[in-house]
């Protein structure tokens, strides 16, 4: 009818179509057709294939261990998400309170301190003083080589939290078992290779709890870095001028160095002249305290430490009138002794000398300062009892562990190396390495569910594990280069960190980082896997 036209093309005279519907059919059948879009590809798992260039770069894995890994990256890698390691905002992490279990403010009436490495932080200066006192204690009583007098602390070599063996003379690190980190053995400043180990300690790398506490000396705070340092340089102060030595004997020597520094009133006399030498700094301490008063909550200093000790530091920090900050002050308390036994307080008189009679609460009313006492006499002159009182200090044993156990008060650890240790974990070289760590594991894990014949596989698996291997030795020495991190090694938690989660209900780095957060703050622990079916 339309010659020469299409009936696709073109529309015919609006008088052939009498209906409306009929025109919108017309003028949809003569509507351009759009050409067919192609269909959408998928988009590809972008990161897996990322990541390979980080993991194989560098690597030791055999050139056919590659590339079964390029070839299976999909079924080897896990979510990208899994492998996102994200850097943590610097501020938010150096200041942070830590939560093992939960804790109201509102619930705690009462908070104590300890005075060491808690209200009073100290510089590197303290360390060496300690050293050098302990070491002419050796040279001039004990008649050592006079070759140990060239010896000196070194800062970057000990870490808190290792044991010294006195049967072999060696410094080391513990797990949260009492496995040993074979690649942290030290005899003086040697480290033992992983055979020479095995033969002191046998396959199992494990220390009996028997065995720490008969012949094991714990370094578990601040103060004991000076004489781990010592110990080891001792030790190889008679390695290295060929004279027959038992260490328990080197141990002894060094371990009455150390006393008589702290007890002889050398050390207290020496800091307390010069508090600007050997103290920080806590411009905001006085503020805190005070405010931490204003709202209600009774404060507590217990030290066992003299009174001229402590009041020398407080004045540098606070001033001349700190004690009005506390409403009881204990000295000479003796923790951990203090905790379980049953001892009467003495009062120091204002003249300086301690009373014959016993401490009554007319004294505490007064604040007058304690001397000695127990934890059952301060519960019986101050009616404070259980999770109302948060104790805070550094020492794990002397300080939390006792009046958590005997008395279910709240505790709270002061831990300076988590700041050093916080930061090392904002940066890319720390990323690259957790990364990697992540990776290789998750590898390990899913190569077995591959169809691959059994010795391709079993090669495979072997090459991954000594990848793994090479990554965790090298990650721990952006800690310390001897001893690594203070609180993990490899997939293990340490000794101490284990110690830390299992005493104290908050940690921090510094006690201006507690007091600053509100006093009617509510700390929520947060949610780690216990055993490894529990979820995510």
């Amino acid at each position: 009818r339309m010659r020469g036209r299409s009936s696709l093309n073109c529309r015919p005279p609006p008088s052939r179509l009498r209906s409306a519907a009929a025109q919108r059919l017309m003028r949809a059948l003569c509507r351009p057709i759009p050409p067919l879009a192609a269909p959408r590809a998928r988009p590809p798992r972008r990161l897996a294939h990322e990541l390979l260039p980080r993991i194989l770069q560098g690597s030791v894995l055999p050139p056919r261990v590659q590339d079964l890994i390029t070839t299976h990256a999909e079924s080897l890698l896990p979510p990208p998400a899994a492998l996102r390691v994200k850097l943590p905002e610097l501020g938010a992490r150096l200041d942070r309170v830590f939560c093992n279990r939960e804790l109201r403010m509102n619930d705690v009436k009462v908070i104590g301190f300890d005075y060491d490495y808690t209200l009073v932080s100290y510089k590197w200066a303290l360390q060496d003083l300690v050293y050098e006192r302990a070491k002419n204690y050796l040279l001039q009583r004990l008649r050592y080589p006079p070759s140990l007098g060239e010896c000196s602390f070194d800062r970057s070599f000990p870490i808190r939290g290792l044991v010294f063996d006195r049967r072999h003379g060696v410094l080391m690190k513990l797990s949260y078992s009492l496995a040993i980190h074979a690649d942290t053995v030290h005899l003086g400043r040697r480290r033992l290779q992983h055979d020479e180990v095995i033969e002191l300690y046998g396959d199992g790398l494990h220390v009996p709890m028997g065995e720490i506490s008969e012949h094991m000396i714990i370094l578990n705070d601040l103060f004991s870095l000076s004489e781990a340092c010592l110990l080891a340089d001792v030790v190889q102060l008679a390695i290295d001028a060929d004279i027959p030595f038992d260490p328990a004997a080197l141990a002894a020597d060094v371990s009455s160095a150390i006393s008589w520094v702290h007890l002889s009133g050398a050390l207290h006399d020496t800091v307390a002249a010069d508090p600007n030498q050997y103290l920080e700094p806590s411009p905001r301490l006085g503020e805190m305290l005070e405010q931490a008063r204003l709202s209600g909550k009774k404060l507590f200093l217990m030290t066992n430490s003299s009174f001229a000790f402590a009041d020398a530091g407080m004045r540098f920090l606070l001033g001349d009138q700190w004690q009005s900050l506390f409403d009881v002050v204990v000295t000479l308390a003796q923790k951990p002794a203090f905790y379980r036994r049953d001892s009467a307080f003495r009062v120091m008189s204002q003249h300086g000398f301690v009373k014959w009679s016993q401490a009554e609460h007319a004294d505490v009313a007064k604040g007058r300062v304690l001397v000695g006492g127990s934890l059952r006499e301060l519960a019986r002159l101050t009616g404070w009892t259980g999770r109302q009182v948060l104790y805070v200090g550094d020492h794990l044993m002397a300080d939390l562990a006792e009046p958590r156990r005997q008395a279910g008060w709240a505790t709270a650890a002061i831990v300076r190396e988590l700041e050093e240790e916080l930061l090392i974990q904002t940066t890319e070289q720390y990323k690259d390495y957790h990364t990697r760590a992540l990776a290789v594991s998750s590898m390990l894990r899913r190569l077995q569910s591959l169809d691959l014949p059994e010795e391709e596989r079993d090669a495979a698996l072997d090459a991954l594990e000594a990848e793994r291997h090479r990554i965790r030795c090298c990650a721990p020495g952006l800690y310390n280069s001897s001893f690594g991190s203070v609180f993990r090694h490899n997939a293990d938690s340490t000794a101490y960190a284990f110690a830390l989660k299992q005493h104290v209900d908050l940690y921090t780095s510094r006690l201006e980082n507690l007091l600053a957060y509100s006093p009617h703050h509510r700390f929520y622990a947060t949610r780690c896997k216990i055993l490894p079916h529990d979820p995510d």
